[in-house]
């Protein structure tokens, strides 16, 4: 009796039969049980008919009724397992309750653990092609099917990720108005981010070398405060550099300044300020405009007197060039003059020659322009070198004090000699900026009493600076002052 309850047990029945079979046993058919019964009612399998017997051969492939029949067994099992769960009650727990528990989550609702078979319900009407092409679960598949399926990933070439980057990155016929306007700014403003990134890289590194190449020639002068006297510089260097022609008369403490570079004429110097550098001489004033003291190329240049000075004796005027560099180098510091605070801080400047220390007095300060266009036609010549008598220079000083920004409180006489320095300034298109300075005198004290200097209400100005203000220029028809010794093409 026993062997029968299990082999009945073990009997799969149909839906109606299991119905009865519930109702038999006293079981309650609660409503959770109802629609439990009719949720498996829709997954029960519908009977094939059997499928005639085919003799399997090495060369018969399967057909679609095989996979049918297979896919029909699949389904079977898994009614199977869903009957067997809602028969076997779970140990030490009643039928009902052992029932319940498997569909009721918290007491009260239910529970379809059919779901999860749901998408296999449909398997006998897939065809062969279809079963064919599913992924094999990773747990199940072999190593040349994982090879196989990885085969299969797509990828992409160096040309397709670069052309899908570029078409990202920059405009094209793809874009609408508004994306192609938000792509070209974009990429506007990382090209101009670039290029200054790289022009002030540049400009760094050269401002770098400018201002270590400027200790590294101050190096080179000799202390002439020392205990070595001029007769043991000597000695020294004409053991290292017996080939070198030195003019005759010159003071030692440059001598290897001039081993370097033979264009070398002076040092200029002015206190207060960031002006301490040498001084050179070529055939012309453009020579040094791009070249360093040691031939190199540089946009800051070397300063450099006028091609026509004597260096040995200085003329009436001596005139110096510079560059106006943005860090401060070379003539960069002359613009202080501009204001009064300016010229008292630095109201004198030293300049060397290779023979003679000399000291100058600011005199004036002055802008005027560098072409001709700039001022109705007219250059105001502060380079000439010599006037050719003194009354010709005391016209010459008369319009430089019509046009300086204030005055001193230091005077010029017929006898004196000048020097003057020149560097850009930016009040107009190719301004320029002129201090000149009026030499010590003999026995003069250095001395300057700077509360004595006054501003220039109404300094001449070159036509081009009104322009730019919006003025009215008061000295449009006022004399020109001439000379017949034409201004050289001098920049700075």
């Amino acid at each position: 009796m026993a062997k029968r309850d299990e082999q009945q047990q073990d009997e799969v029945l149909s839906f109606d039969a299991l119905k009865k079979k519930l109702a038999d046993d006293g079981g309650t058919t609660d409503d959770a049980m109802q629609a439990l019964l009719s949720s498996l009612r829709e997954a029960e399998p519908t009977a094939a008919e059997p499928a005639a017997p085919v003799q399997a051969t090495e060369q018969t492939a399967p057909t679609a009724e095989t996979a049918q029949t297979k896919a029909e067994q699949t389904v079977q099992s898994i009614y199977d397992d869903v009957l067997r769960s809602v028969m076997e009650p779970a140990p030490e727990q009643s039928a009902q309750t052992g029932r319940k528990s498997k569909f009721l989550s918290d007491g009260d609702q239910f529970v379809d653990v059919t779901a999860h078979y749901h998408e296999y319900a449909d398997l006998t009407a897939r065809d062969t092609a279809a079963d064919e092409e599913l992924p094999v679960p990773p747990a199940q598949a072999t190593a040349e099917q994982v090879a196989e399926q990885s085969s299969q990933k797509e990828y992409r070439t160096f040309n397709e990720i670069f052309k899908s980057a570029f078409l990202k990155v920059f405009p094209n016929k793809h874009d609408t108005v508004g994306e192609g306007v938000r792509k070209a700014v974009t990429d506007l403003a990382v090209v101009t981010l670039a290029c200054c990134l790289v022009y002030f890289g540049i400009y760094g590194v050269q401002s770098y070398r400018a201002n270590k190449q400027s200790n590294e020639i101050k190096g080179q002068i000799i202390d002439d405060t020392g205990t070595s006297t001029d007769s043991d510089v000597w000695a020294e260097f004409l053991s290292k550099y017996p080939n070198i022609n030195l003019p005759e008369g010159m003071m030692a403490k440059y001598a290897y300044l001039y081993a370097i570079n033979q264009d070398l004429v002076g040092w200029i110097r002015i206190p207060n300020s960031l002006i301490d550098v040498q001084v050179v001489q070529a055939e012309d004033n453009a020579t040094y405009l791009k070249k360093d003291f040691y031939g190199n190329y540089s946009r800051y240049g070397c300063p450099c007197m006028d091609y026509r000075n004597d260096p040995k004796y200085l003329n009436k005027n001596t005139i110096l060039y510079g560059h106006h560099m943005s860090d401060g180098l070379v003539f960069a510091d002359l613009k202080k003059y501009k204001t009064i605070e300016g010229f008292q801080e630095s109201p004198s400047i030293e300049f060397d020659t290779l023979y003679r220390s000399y000291r100058f007095k600011v005199y004036a300060v002055l802008i005027t322009n560098s072409k001709e266009e700039d001022d109705n036609g007219y250059i105001f010549n502060y380079t000439v070198t010599d006037f050719g008598s003194n009354e010709k220079f005391m016209e010459y000083i008369a319009a430089v004090d019509e046009r300086k920004l204030y005055t001193t409180g230091v005077d010029v006489q017929p006898t004196d000699k000048i020097i003057t320095l020149q560097t850009c300034t930016y009040e107009f298109s190719d301004a320029r900026l002129v201090v000149i300075g009026r030499m010590l005198r003999e026995n003069e004290s250095t001395a300057i009493d700077t509360s004595l200097a006054k501003v220039n209400e109404n300094p001449r100005y070159p036509q081009a600076y009104y322009d730019k203000k919006g003025m009215q220029n008061p000295y449009a028809d006022a004399e020109k002052w001439m000379v017949n010794a034409p201004a050289p093409e001098a920049e700075a």
